[in-house]
């Protein structure tokens, strides 16, 4: 059987530490997660049943992203049929253009340009979602 001693030393030692774990409150952020930035403007020229758009993708944080994946996604039935200065891939509803080779990083304060063509019927809508590397963009459509 455990002496009163002890025991009381023991209840004591859990409601000093119980404070420590009680007003930790959430983890916050890493430092990484708030270095990371993104700018993208979507410049669309638009003939009714297809379109093309040039995009330029800007480093807004002082990490780079390397290597890069730019996600988005259309609300409507438009479709990519070619892209340039990526690797793009659809599945719809989703668009997904990785880096080409001889520009894998985009450095802070950096931009690359890249584009595509796409067809579409009905209404050509903005695509929404607009993330690179999985971080929610700042987009300016044109």
């Amino acid at each position: 059987m455990r002496s009163l001693k002890t025991t009381i030393a023991r209840m004591a030692a859990v409601a000093l530490a119980i404070p420590l774990f009680v007003s930790a409150g959430p983890p916050a952020a890493t430092a990484n997660s708030a270095a990371y930035g993104c700018a993208v403007t979507y410049d669309t020229t638009d003939w009714t049943t297809g379109f093309v758009v040039a995009l330029t993708v800007s480093n807004t944080g002082t990490i780079p992203f390397s290597p890069w994946i730019l996600q988005f996604v259309f609300s409507g039935n438009q479709t990519v049929t070619a892209g340039w200065s990526g690797v793009w891939t659809q599945t719809p509803p989703s668009v997904q253009f990785t880096n080409p080779t001889w520009f894998a990083s985009i450095a802070p304060g950096a931009s690359h340009g890249l584009g595509f063509t796409a067809t579409y019927t009905g209404v050509n809508a903005n695509p929404t979602g607009v993330t690179l590397n999985g971080v929610p963009c700042v987009v300016t459509f044109l």
